[in-house]
């Protein structure tokens, strides 16, 4: 089997180790350089894969202990964004990631510990086993099983609070006879 050449892996793996480091640190451009670091560092190593499934492994493992350091460093906590959000969070391929409803799913899982938004995200989105999970997270499967059950649950919370939250908004909307509950600056108080 011949190797898998660098300029490969940065084509087939960009965008999801990208999303990745946008569920964690929760800003693109930190994630691309997070990602950027990750494909530097393999390029410098040398290393040589024969196997994607291996490679795309190593590379989910690297972006996850690159977004953790990042998020215990100095650097993160003395930067200030110039802008309340970013735009466009979400990579151009976003792998079929870019409706609302899939919005608000990954930003409900901004709410999840770390380690849950892991699982939830290898799981549903990249569609690996908990078997796979486990190798990659150096876990076993009994722990992502649980974090999996943990997570959904969770996230299952967080849906319906939020889901119950906007219905209150457009009851007080009708009540009020307005158009856009967010419009209206009355409103916008309580929503």
């Amino acid at each position: 089997m011949e190797p898998i050449s660098f300029e490969d892996l940065m084509l087939r793996h960009y965008n999801t180790l990208l999303r990745i480091a946008i569920q964690h640190t929760n800003r693109r451009t930190e994630a691309e350089d997070i990602v950027q670091d990750t494909f530097l560092s393999l390029f410098e190593s040398g290393k040589i894969f024969r196997d994607d499934g291996h490679a795309k492994a190593f590379l989910i493992r690297s972006v996850i202990n690159r977004c953790k350091n990042y998020l215990k460093s100095a650097r993160r906590t003395r930067t200030i964004s110039l802008s309340d959000t970013e735009e466009n969070l979400l990579p151009a391929d976003c792998g079929g990631l870019e409706n609302e409803n899939t919005q608000m799913l990954l930003d409900a899982m901004q709410q999840l510990r770390p380690d849950f938004r892991n699982v939830i995200y290898l799981y549903y989105f990249e569609e690996y086993s908990i078997r796979e999970i486990a190798a990659i997270l150096h876990k076993s499967s009994n722990t992502v099983s649980s974090w999996l059950t943990r997570a959904k649950n969770q996230l299952k919370g967080v849906l319906q609070y939020e889901q119950n939250r906007l219905s209150e908004c457009d009851a007080a909307d009708f009540r009020t006879g307005g158009g856009n509950p967010y419009e209206s600056t009355a409103n916008s108080k309580f929503c």
